[in-house]
């Protein structure tokens, strides 16, 4: 589990880097276009590194949203190559790690209660 929170701490670190890369290069779009790409950009960026923290205290809800987000950030760039390319294997090998049969104990809700013997029937 330790080794998926670090790919996802990675994955997020890398994208929020290129993303302010992109935008004060000027890479990407200019205008208004280009900046509300950059602030929808980071507000993506900030729900991964919320998920990321909540991944840490076993939300399961956690996990499907860093799935999500890796998934359409795939989408989105599977055609840019090198470094994107190298995000999406990152994003998929850290989605996998958070649904191994191992990682399940993780994830288990804490707070629900073990059945009582009081509300079994009794075989006599």
């Amino acid at each position: 589990m330790t080794t998926a929170v670090v790919l996802w701490a990675v994955w997020l670190v890398v994208g929020v880097v290129s993303t302010v890369v992109v935008s004060v290069s000027g890479w990407g779009l200019t205008g208004a276009a280009g900046v509300l790409t950059i602030v929808l950009s980071l507000v993506v960026w900030a729900v991964v590194a919320a998920a990321v923290v909540l991944l840490l205290r076993g939300s399961p809800v956690a996990r499907i949203v860093l799935v999500a987000v890796a998934a359409l950030r795939a989408v989105m760039s599977i055609t840019d190559g090198g470094v994107s390319t190298a995000l999406i294997a990152l994003s998929v090998v850290a989605a996998v790690l958070l649904f191994v049969p191992s990682a399940r104990p993780f994830f288990r809700r804490g707070d629900v209660p073990e059945p009582s013997r009081a509300s079994s029937p009794d075989a006599s």
